[in-house]
């Protein structure tokens, strides 16, 4: 009884962990961050003559 409390109090844990970073990851504005990174890093740039 002990180790299937102690199982379901695990897999709540990791299931938050898990939340946490999906949020995190696909929040509007850290994709709007990596955005304007590759933005900045990848834009053609004028050739000069």
């Amino acid at each position: 009884m002990l180790a299937l409390i102690a199982l379901v109090i695990a897999a709540f844990i990791a299931l938050m962990i898990a939340g946490a970073v999906l949020h995190f990851l696909f929040s509007p504005w850290i994709l709007v961050a990596i955005a304007i990174v590759a933005w900045i890093k990848f834009r053609p740039r004028r050739s000069h003559r």
